[in-house]
């Protein structure tokens, strides 16, 4: 049971770092709000030219 446990949150964290470096990288399309982006996200953010 605790290798399936290993497994399992290991591919959480792999997801959430994914989702993480997605949104560091785009903006929000409501017109009105987007909240602030924790310091360590906004690391993951990739430089454009």
């Amino acid at each position: 049971m605790k290798k399936l446990d290993d497994v399992v949150l290991k591919l959480v964290t792999k997801t959430a770092f994914a989702s993480a470096k997605k949104e560091a990288n785009s903006a929000c399309m409501c017109l009105g709000y987007q909240p602030k982006m924790p310091e360590k996200v906004r690391k993951l953010k990739t430089k454009n030219g």
